[in-house]
């Protein structure tokens, strides 16, 4: 057999943990208490003085300093029997001590500690207040960042036996799961200390002199100790706080936490990042087709113009030639037709002659298109005589007259869009021409209208030739949907109709009826055109005195096409008005996005656009209905 080998055995106190340990579970603390046993407490207990026995330490009195709390109700009784053994009056009368006075004698403190600690509720309540024990302060912030377990853990241990509920979680170490810390800090947020301090009592209720003082005394002791128990949560309170603050653990895991909210930020403002530039690419993109399908449409754009440059240029050079031709005929040929003029109206003088030619000349030059300047060239050649060839040369002056006139007084209607003659002269010659051809125009014509026109209802007589017109506009402003529809357009025709008053059900009759009887309609129409164009004539004799001489001049209305439109609502974005800015030099930029038209036509077409919702507001606003802004 191997020889063991001697080795010295080391005492030492166990960790404060293993000790609440060994309480909870029952174990014995005879060791602590045997240590007590060996000291010897005579010269503390001379020292004290039985009238303050309140700050006594009572522990210490029986001998019990180190062992405290954690001494049995056993071991109290046992060393008090010791003592009583050792410092009673009596015994140490016999062992031949002097004992003056027994009421002021030091045993009186041993009477008093067992007293307490021998009673379990006043040994409570001296342990929820023990001054010799329980250290109130708070430690530093200095001290807990130095050693925050070695600061913390004792004082957790010390406060967990005053919990309400148990067992109570401890403070744990630097490897503890984030989850028992949470719970740790759970549990401590809800803290409620089971700590009496009843023996901190200023007055004793036994001592009262009769009921009424008694339950004076009680009621003062009671919120005496309400206001030391909210004081102590409050410091556990200001503790736990102090800890969380400071526990490594819960920095760390914030500090990981912080670290994951970062990365996910960064992660997430990268894929904002690569949004942003595949929304730019894309941006790109588009802007590069659009600019190609802008610049193949103005391609397409230039070589339309080109082609009805040229176009132009050949009528331009026929209508010319005839012109030259129409000259000739009338003014060499036929002498401005003097003779035949005379013969139908004698009053004439040959100069006056020459004047109505060279006039009504210039008139069929601008009327007439090259085409039919040619067909009146080639008439005239075919006439046999003079006299024939002045009715062909009369006839296409009276019916040029009569189509200039409509041309300046007539509103021609396409669709839904209002056209005023103020375009090229030609294309609303053959408008007009295409106009008079109904029935109304003519003045040989009876319609059913002009005989009837007095058996309608006095609310159909209401409705004028303009008010039916801006009836139709405001139909075509304010469609289905539209909030009291009809007592806006109602609204709209009150304020362009003067002198008349509407409401919504008669525009909604007059619609109605309008609808179901548009050949009528046009019938009147027609008629009302006749009736503008023979008023001018009587007004207009001094007309035939005046000499034409000048084209009318005004460039052709293109409609503005959905393309246009747009482009003309992003460019009005794009270039917003900038304090100092010449409005020419905007109006120029946003033509040239727009691309195919002038800066004139970009202002007339914002001005009318402008114009249109400023009168929808209006009617809206007259009938009632709320415009959004």
């Amino acid at each position: 057999m191997r020889r063991c080998t001697e080795r010295s055995i080391v005492i030492y106190d166990p960790h404060p943990h293993i000790s609440i340990f060994r309480e909870f579970a029952g174990y014995s603390v005879g060791v602590l208490v045997e240590e007590d046993d060996e000291e010897d407490n005579t010269e503390y207990l001379k020292s004290l003085d039985p009238k303050d026995w309140r700050t006594n330490d009572h522990y210490a009195v029986l001998n019990l300093k180190k062992a405290r709390y954690r001494a049995s109700d056993d071991e109290v009784r046992k060393h008090y029997r010791k003592l009583v053994l050792k410092h009673h009056p009596d015994k140490r009368r016999a062992r031949g001590e002097a004992v003056k006075d027994e009421s002021h004698d030091y045993f009186t403190c041993i009477t008093q500690a067992i007293e307490i600690l021998g009673n379990p509720t006043k040994r409570n309540a001296y342990d929820s207040v023990d001054p010799f024990l329980v250290d109130e302060t708070i430690p530093t912030v200095p001290e807990i960042k130095r050693d925050f377990f070695g600061t913390l853990t004792p004082i957790f241990i010390e406060i967990a036996r005053w919990s309400k509920r148990q067992p109570a979680p401890f403070l744990g170490h630097k490897d503890t799961p984030l989850h028992l810390v949470h719970r740790f800090y759970d549990f401590w947020d809800t803290y409620e200390t089971t700590k009496d301090f009843s023996f901190l009592d200023e007055e004793d209720k036994d001592k009262g002199e009769d009921r009424e003082t008694r339950r004076y005394i009680e009621r003062q002791n009671r919120a005496d100790r309400a206001r030391r128990k909210a004081e102590e949560h409050k410091r556990i309170h200001q503790l736990v706080d102090l800890a969380r603050e400071h526990d490594p653990r819960l920095i760390a895991a914030a500090k990981v936490a912080k670290q994951a909210r970062e990365a996910k930020k960064q992660e997430r403002l990268q894929a904002q990042q690569r949004r942003r530039e595949e929304e730019e690419e894309r941006a790109r993109a588009e802007a590069a087709a659009e600019e190609a399908s802008r610049a193949a449409s103005e391609e397409r754009r230039r070589a339309e113009a080109e082609r009805l440059r040229k176009e132009k240029d050949v009528v331009k050079a026929i209508w010319k030639k005839e012109k030259k031709l129409l000259r000739s005929l009338c003014v060499d040929r036929f002498d401005h037709f003097i003779e035949p003029s005379q013969s139908s109206n004698p009053a004439l003088s040959p100069g006056e002659i020459r004047v109505q030619t060279l006039q009504n000349m210039d008139l069929l030059c601008t009327a007439l298109s090259h085409l039919e300047l040619a067909e009146l060239n080639r008439q005239l050649e075919a006439a046999a005589d003079p006299k024939a060839s002045f009715e062909v040369w009369q006839q296409e002056v009276d019916s040029s007259t009569v189509l200039f006139i409509l041309i300046q007084q007539l509103t021609v209607s396409h669709g839904s869009v209002q056209c005023s003659i103020r375009g090229d002269y030609r294309t609303w010659i053959s408008r007009v021409r295409k106009a008079t051809e109904a029935p109304g125009l003519r003045p040989d014509t009876k319609t059913d209208n002009d005989a009837n026109g007095q058996s309608g209802s006095s609310s159909k007589s209401k409705w004028t030739f303009e008010m039916s017109q801006i009836l139709i506009k405001a139909v075509n402003l304010f469609p289905a949907g539209t909030q009291k529809r009809w007592e806006v357009i109602a609204a709209y025709v009150n304020q362009h109709a003067k002198g008349v008053t509407v409401t919504g059900k008669e525009a909604l009759r007059q619609a109605k009826e309008l609808r179901n009887d548009e050949g009528t309609m046009k019938q009147e129409t027609n008629l009302k055109a006749f009736d503008n164009f023979a008023s001018n004539v009587r007004e207009s004799e001094a007309t035939k005195s005046v000499t034409i001489t000048d084209k009318l001049e005004a460039d052709s209305i293109r409609p503005w096409t959905v393309s246009e439109q747009r482009s003309l609502e992003r460019a009005l974005r794009q270039y917003p008005q900038v304090p100092g800015e010449p409005p020419a030099e905007r109006w120029q930029r946003i033509a040239d996005f727009v691309g195919t038209r002038t800066r004139k036509e970009c202002m007339l077409r914002y001005k009318d656009l402008a114009e249109q919702i400023r009168q929808k507001r209006a009617a809206m606003a007259a009938a009632g209905v709320e415009v959004k802004k």
